[in-house]
């Protein structure tokens, strides 16, 4: 990597680190753009020099890559499904907890996002890859000790877990009377009755 590139990296990095720092404290309304590039400490044009607005940072920082690319770190060596499916929804609760009405607002804000800047949709796209990737070596870690069957394909059964998350996760935001509890319960359902087939 050359240093521009290096420099462009960091700069990124710093804006997308302050984000995730004001989306933790506050809520989404009262994060604006303005207090995004102070804390980071660099000029309000350099901050919409690489992000459009505070939905895509909301989504790069506070939502999907805070807890798909880099939470979700496996702590325990995995000895059952349950196991899995334990730490996964252990990470991903961290995404429940900030309100329906910010993801809302920025899944609303992705569609035009992405017209305009197609790259960004690339990169939620390569979080959730992160996310599959994850999973599916705990998968394969799963039927390397006979825990699961060595004619399952680990990397599609990963992708489905997370197409079973996902649309879980979407019904939630979307369904207001739905509690985190019931969203565990259903996430925790489906994996197992995943698992329990392909075992």
């Amino acid at each position: 990597m050359g240093v521009r590139e290096d420099k462009k990296k960091q700069l990124q990095e710093k804006i997308i680190a302050s984000a995730r720092e004001l989306f933790k404290v506050k809520d989404f309304e009262r994060v604006t753009m303005s207090q995004i590039a102070e804390n980071a400490e660099v000029g309000l044009g350099t901050a919409y020099n690489y992000y459009a607005s505070k939905e895509e940072l909301f989504l790069l920082a506070g939502g999907t890559s805070f807890i798909f690319g880099e939470v979700l770190q496996f702590s325990q060596p995995m000895d059952s499904p349950k196991t899995l499916i334990d730490e996964i929804i252990a990470g991903f609760n961290q995404l429940a907890e900030i309100e329906k009405t910010s993801w809302r607002q920025s899944l609303s804000s992705l569609t035009k996002a992405a017209e305009k800047k197609p790259a960004f949709f690339l990169e939620l796209v390569a979080i959730d890859h992160q996310f599959v990737a994850k999973v599916s070596n705990a998968l394969k870690e799963l039927q390397e000790q006979n825990i699961l069957s060595a004619e399952m394909n680990h990397e599609i059964l990963a992708e489905l877990m997370y197409s079973t998350i996902f649309t879980s996760f979407l019904f939630y935001i979307y369904a207001e009377e739905q509690t985190v509890t019931e969203l565990n319960s259903i996430i925790k359902y489906k994996l197992m009755h995943l698992l329990t087939v392909t075992s």
